[in-house]
């Protein structure tokens, strides 16, 4: 039986240290502490986020989290608006949400304060919101992001008992790309589970009706990752239903299994994740489907360093999914979206080097594209 707890906390909006490179978001906010829709492969279980362990039926309520979060943003003297997401430990449209409405409070909070906002979800109660939604897209920036882990409804009621339908949650996808005109909107594999949602066969049904939905990508995680109390309790739930799966993921993950500790990898081995990425690379290929999100553009000195940094970061991305050298791109993009001042103006004085990891090529790439944007004004 789901029971719910409000509770005080002392603050409501995470600030990261750097950007997202897949979600964008600069901020994170978290309304719910617990998710009722009972994934078994959920990395909240770890041990790290410190959440109940009834994870799906102990409910932390945050309590006042719009008037929190509020006072936070009209206070703020050094924080610019940037992308929030909602959330990330819970998803902010699960059933707790119909009753409390926390989400929506916070989200009009957003709006009052010209933030833009990312929504990741599986619910169909996001449609709930879509005309606050829609009303952030128009001032500001709104993507919403629907997790679809695989479209066979009997492997998704396995891995998400209490989560809709792949069917509904496509739908969700369809039904904002009709119903509005300023909300980004598409598919989030992730995980792919090994064994369950991996197949061939799996992978292309999300792709192409991702693309039958209308929606604006798909982002592909690779496999799912196993940590101690998480892993555990996926590996339970195998044992009770696939013991025969058992087998694969101590071959996959490097452990043995014991029913009380998890000493594998953190990460599927890497041959693994090759094959399944390159995979799904080809179906977005033959799909016409992009796997990156259009990032928010501030319209002050960071809008030139988040184009470059979208564009390094892009190619990062695609550098460490086929298994090429991929660090140094990747950090010159996040250290660039950090810089205080416009990159404008530090290549003006030539001190392009001065930022961490810009040297060399990536130096060039930045300078080929500055000389571009100049000509184009």
């Amino acid at each position: 039986m789901t029971t719910y707890t409000e509770r005080e906390f002392k603050s409501i909006l995470i600030v990261r240290k750097f950007i997202d490179s897949w979600f964008w978001d600069r901020y994170g906010v978290n309304p719910y502490q617990g998710c009722q829709f009972g994934c078994i492969y959920c990395d909240s279980r770890s041990e790290r986020y410190r959440l109940p362990s009834d994870f799906e039926n102990d409910i932390i309520v945050k309590k006042d989290p719009a008037d929190m979060l509020d006072r936070r943003l009209s206070r703020a003297r050094t924080l610019l608006p940037d992308v929030v997401a909602m959330s990330g430990a819970s998803d902010p449209y699960h059933h707790a949400e119909a009753r409390f409405e926390s989400t929506r409070r916070c989200v009009e909070v957003l709006q009052r304060h010209s933030y833009p906002v990312h929504i990741l979800t599986k619910s169909r109660l996001v449609l709930r919101d879509l005309d606050l939604l829609e009303e952030v897209g128009r001032n500001n920036w709104c993507c919403v992001s629907v997790t679809i882990t695989s479209a066979d409804p009997g492997v998704a009621r396995f891995l998400e008992p209490k989560s809709p339908s792949p069917l509904a949650r496509f739908d969700v996808v369809k039904t904002i790309k009709g119903r509005t005109q300023h909300i980004q909107a598409g598919v989030l594999l992730i995980p792919v589970v090994p064994y369950l949602s991996d197949s061939d066969e799996d992978l292309e049904a999300v792709v192409r009706n991702a693309r039958e939905a209308g929606a604006d990508y798909v982002i592909f995680g690779g496999a799912m990752t196993m940590r101690d109390q998480q892993a555990l309790w996926f590996l339970k739930h195998v044992k009770e239903s696939r013991p025969e799966l058992v087998r694969k993921y101590e071959e996959l993950y490097r452990f043995t299994y014991e029913p009380g500790s998890y000493k594998g990898a953190y990460m599927a081995k890497d041959s693994y994740n090759m094959r399944i990425t390159r995979k799904f690379l080809d179906l977005c290929k033959e799909y016409g489907m992009p796997f990156r999100i259009e990032r928010f553009i501030p319209g002050d000195y960071r809008a030139e360093n988040y184009r470059i940094a979208e564009k390094l970061l892009n190619e990062a991305y695609l550098l460490m999914v086929t298994g090429r050298s991929w660090t140094a791109m990747h950090w010159a993009g996040m250290n660039i979206q950090n810089l205080k001042e416009s990159i404008v103006e530090v290549a003006g004085r030539g001190e392009l080097r001065s930022i961490r990891s810009v040297s060399g090529k990536i130096e060039d790439l930045i300078l080929n594209y500055l000389s571009q944007r100049l000509a184009e004004h």
